[in-house]
């Protein structure tokens, strides 16, 4: 046991060691990017020189140290990276241009002044909003973002990046490439540009042969090595610029700049509090999107998961923390989080390294930072923003060739286009926003198109009602003025519509439109307005709207009670449980006005039964004395489930259904219809119950009755038996031709 106890924790030692040291590669080859977007943030103070970029340069390792490290002590997730990004940067920059335009010819130390004590307030404000957002929950918004937008956000930050390494790579001058954009390639220097790429080509060498090795470091450590070699061998090489010496003592940052002029401060803070608060606000969005979805693209490339309301509160207090003390606004920047764990690290260990790596490197690293090529940081980053490219649109494009339902692939990819475009060219802010946008009205219209679920008319959906032979014949052609209308999905503002204009395209000769609800997961208010206002314009043109799957207590029937209502006095409810009972309604209403059959639960004579079919009336009296009349209380069993035959009933008043132990109706009989023959003919146990509707009467045949007809009668009952056949065969057809209508 002692022996596993100090090795386990030789093992922590070693992997603190491990983490500390990713750490650092992460530090150290995404120093470039810190540099210059603390330059980016300061360039409106351009007119104090020096001290301007000094300023920025000072306020973006702050960002690292300082925030950062709170962020690493609090974040959870697989790697608590955090920095300046291209986008906060930006912002910051809106500000102080701003504080630079109102200033007015002020000294310089003022100036810089106004400028600290504004940015300060500022970030301190966003930390604050961004535990407020955490305290509301608001931290799983990036949660909802969908797919296609978050690859084409990473894409266009991986593009962002490498767009970024241009000038590095070719040794150019930032100042001429900002200046001569893309005419400027023709001053490259060759020699860098293959440094640059032959370090990248080194780290990804590593990676796939010797994925244990911290590829990032080794291939940063040759690179500085050939950068520093080479010319010694052919002096006449120009390699481009080192990264220079970095003074952090340069001015007194955040709000201890005001420290000395308070009345300065206050005034400045005063003078510009409605720029500082919406700068505040910005920050606090767009910062909080970008890191929400950078902290998703990492978990999705490393198959982890982050708490997002525990890294927003870990965000927040990082910046209300550091903004105080001078530093850039903070977020979770991937490009910082993706070179340390490509280096080996994990997790606050690693974390925690590249603070420390970065406090070391502006203070007793100076030296070594200056030291450092700027072509080869530019080769390690281009590794790691091809790394930070989505992954999850890859195979699209192959299936947009040659896949299924390429025209949703398409749909998806014209969205990842988009949104890297517009992150590229705009910024993340509108990119993620159009994205969102583009896929809202996407998903919009995929549910207009999918809303309908099935079409059919009540010859090929029947309801499950046994009716006598003379009204099955009318039922035969009038059942295709039924429509029946299976929904799926959710009804609401964008896809109520569409059912309105499926309701435009009846045929002429319609009496009944029903809307089967079962599978319709909600109904919002909007849709309810469009039922009604369906249901007027149905009114106006001789259509009855039955609403289905609408059961008493549901959510659906809550929603739907400012809709229901009777359609007049005496008249069944427009809502059904099931599309069953809801075609039954509209055969019933079709039979009354073709037969002026208004209550088929009426009483009829044994004679008109389906039993006494075409027997003469002798016959019809020696039968009826033969059967043992019953009466039947709604709600009453009439037979269970398995128990043994004892013939066959008549149905001559009332209703009765034939329904599992659960309740779900099976079949239901109308007067002079029969039921139980199937268990009489064969011989087995009851395969369902009978339960009577209303008050019923049947009329009992029993097997000994039948068998005595078979020795008195024999003629007599073997028209008994035609007619059970009969009867079956009518049933079966009905079913044949519901069948073959659902086939097409």
């Amino acid at each position: 046991m002692t022996v596993e106890t100090g090795h386990m924790g030789l093992l922590g030692r070693s992997s603190l060691i491990t983490a500390g040291a990713a750490g650092a590669v992460g530090a150290l080859v995404t120093v470039a990017i810190v540099l210059t977007l603390g330059v980016i943030a300061f360039a409106p103070l351009s007119q104090l020189g020096a001290a301007g970029a000094q300023a920025g340069i000072v306020a973006a390792f702050l960002c690292v140290v300082l925030s950062a490290a709170v962020y690493a002590l609090l974040g959870n997730s697989v790697m608590p990276a955090g920095g300046p990004s291209s986008a906060t940067a930006l912002l910051a920059a809106a500000l102080l241009a701003r504080v630079v335009a109102t200033a007015g010819d002020v000294a310089p130390a003022e100036l810089l002044l106004q400028a600290w004590v504004c940015l300060a307030a500022a970030v301190t404000s966003m930390g604050a909003l961004q535990l407020l957002m955490a305290a509301l929950r608001l931290g799983r918004l990036a949660s909802v973002v969908p797919q296609p937008v978050l690859s084409g956000f990473m894409n266009g930050i991986a593009l962002l990046i490498l767009l970024s390494q241009l000038p590095a790579l070719l040794a150019l001058p930032p100042e001429r490439w900002q200046a001569d954009g893309w005419r400027a390639v023709n001053a490259l220097q060759p020699a860098a540009l293959a440094l640059g790429l032959g370090t990248a080509a080194l780290v990804w060498l590593l990676q796939w042969r010797a994925p244990r090795l911290p590829a990032s470091l080794l291939g940063l450590l040759a690179g500085v090595a050939a950068y520093h070699l080479l010319p010694r061998l052919w002096p006449a090489l120009q390699m481009g610029p080192t990264l220079g010496a970095i003074d952090i003592t340069a001015a007194w940052p955040g709000l201890l700049a005001g420290l000395a002029q308070p009345e300065a401060a206050a005034s400045a803070l005063g003078r510009h509090a409605g720029a500082i608060a919406l700068t505040a606000v910005l920050l606090a969005s767009i910062g909080t999107l970008e890191s929400m979805l950078n902290l998703r693209a990492v978990d999705q490339q490393h198959g982890t998961r982050h708490q997002q309301g525990r890294e927003l509160r870990a965000l927040g207090l990082s910046n209300l923390l550091g903004g105080p003390l001078g530093a850039l606004p903070m977020a979770h920047v991937r490009a910082r989080a993706i070179s340390i764990l490509q280096a080996g690290g994990r997790g606050r260990a690693g974390a925690a390294g590249a603070v420390l790596a970065s406090a070391l490197l502006v203070t007793w690293g100076a030296p070594a930072i200056a030291a450092l090529p700027q072509t080869v940081l530019a080769g390690v980053m281009v590794t790691i923003a091809v790394s930070l490219a989505d992954r999850w649109s890859a195979p699209l494009w192959q299936r947009l060739r040659h896949g299924p339902g390429r025209r949703t692939v398409g749909r998806s990819l014209a969205i990842v286009v988009l949104v890297c475009a517009l992150t590229v060219w705009q910024g993340p802010a509108l990119g993620v926003a159009a994205g969102m946008l583009l896929a809202t009205i996407d998903f919009v219209h995929g549910m207009n198109r999918l809303l309908i679920r099935n079409r059919s008319d009540g010859t090929v959906q029947p309801s499950r009602r046994v009716y006598r032979p003379a009204l099955e014949a009318l039922l035969q052609t009038a059942r295709g003025r039924i429509t029946v209308l299976a929904l799926e999905g959710a009804l609401f503002f964008g896809s109520a519509e569409r059912v309105a204009d499926e309701a435009d395209t009846l045929p002429a000769d319609c009496r009944f439109l029903v809307l089967d609800l079962r599978r319709v997961s909600t109904v919002d208010d909007s849709a309810v307005a469009v039922l009604g206002q369906l249901q007027q314009q149905l009114a106006r043109r001789g259509v009855g709207l039955l609403l289905a799957g609408v059961v008493p207590g549901s959510a659906h029937q809550q929603q739907l009670q400012t809709f229901l209502h009777t359609t007049g006095a005496g008249a069944a409810p427009v809502c059904f449980s099931d599309t069953d009972h809801a075609v039954e309604h509209a055969e019933r209403q079709l039979l009354a006005t073709a037969a002026g059959d208004t209550d088929l639960g009426s009483s009829l004579p044994l004679a008109q039964s389906a039993l006494m079919h075409t027997l003469t009336p002798a016959q019809v009296s020696t039968v009826s004395g033969c059967l043992q009349r019953r009466q039947l209380r709604a709600g009453e069993r009439l037979f269970n489930e398995g128990d043994a035959a004892d013939g066959l009933y008549v149905l001559t008043q009332g209703s009765v259904s034939i329904t599992s132990a659960s309740g779900q109706r099976f079949v239901s009989f109308s007067p002079a219809t029969m039921l139980g023959e199937l268990a009489m003919l064969d011989g087995n146990g009851r395969s369902a119950s009978a339960v009577a509707d209303t008050d019923s009467v049947v009329h009992l045949l029993s097997c000994e009755a039948l068998a005595q007809l078979a020795q008195d009668d024999a003629t007599l009952c073997a028209l008994l038996y035609r007619n059970i056949a009969v009867h079956l065969a009518q049933r079966l057809r009905v079913a044949t031709h519901a069948w073959r209508g659902a086939a097409g």
